[in-house]
């Protein structure tokens, strides 16, 4: 039994302008900025306090958001982010650079707005850090975790279509990796990471 065309024509239609609305009320931003996170790992060699933690990393982040049927204006949203540093190890106070590290972050939450120009965002995800060659604690593999994110912004219209963004972002996980599994660290080290950036938005 074949397909009239005319149907098959009327579903394109209706499918094209379905895609059409719904990318019309998708929001896109970007922020470039700055993340600093606390200690992954703490050891103690020979009795001295060793340290592992990433420098302070420039940051990008992209975001696209979608407006929620809602008693209160929600959106959701969906963030991509990613820091290039330096994972950095410390003992006697002297630090000294260990390789190139790479973060990414994606999450998935909810957006409102406290006032017009001030929003929050709550949400959760993955992180994954991998340096650029598999050593020290990354020598099984890189570890990814799940995250947990809460965020502040500030904008302000630009023109009539871009905003001025401004923002603050808190994440939170839990870290350990193959290796230091292996090595016999049961347990995990809280993480807190905080992000400030600047950008754009439509």
């Amino acid at each position: 039994m074949s397909f009239p065309r005319r149907h098959l024509t009327l579903v394109v239609l209706l499918t094209t302008g379905a895609l059409d609305r719904l990318a019309a009320q998708v929001h896109w931003s970007s922020h470039l900025g700055a993340t600093y996170t606390t200690t992954m790992v703490t050891d103690q060699i020979a009795g001295n306090v060793v340290t592992v933690a990433p420098g302070i990393s420039p940051t990008l982040g992209i975001a696209a958001t979608y407006p929620l049927k809602s008693r209160v204006p929600l959106h959701a949203s969906a963030e991509l982010q990613l820091a290039l540093g330096t994972l950095e190890r410390t003992e006697r106070g002297v630090t000294a650079d260990v390789s190139p590290l790479r973060t990414v972050a994606f999450t998935g939450g909810l957006e409102g707005q406290i006032r017009p120009e001030i929003g929050w965002r709550l949400g959760i995800g993955l992180v994954s850090y991998g340096l650029s060659e598999k050593s020290g604690v990354f020598q099984a593999g890189r570890p990814i975790r799940p995250l947990g994110t809460a965020a502040l912004e500030y904008s302000r219209a630009l023109t009539s279509s871009l905003r001025l963004r401004a923002l603050l972002r808190y994440d939170i996980h839990a870290f350990t990796t193959k290796q230091l599994q292996s090595n016999g660290y049961t347990g995990s080290q809280t993480v807190h990471r905080a992000t400030v950036g600047v950008g754009v938005s439509r």
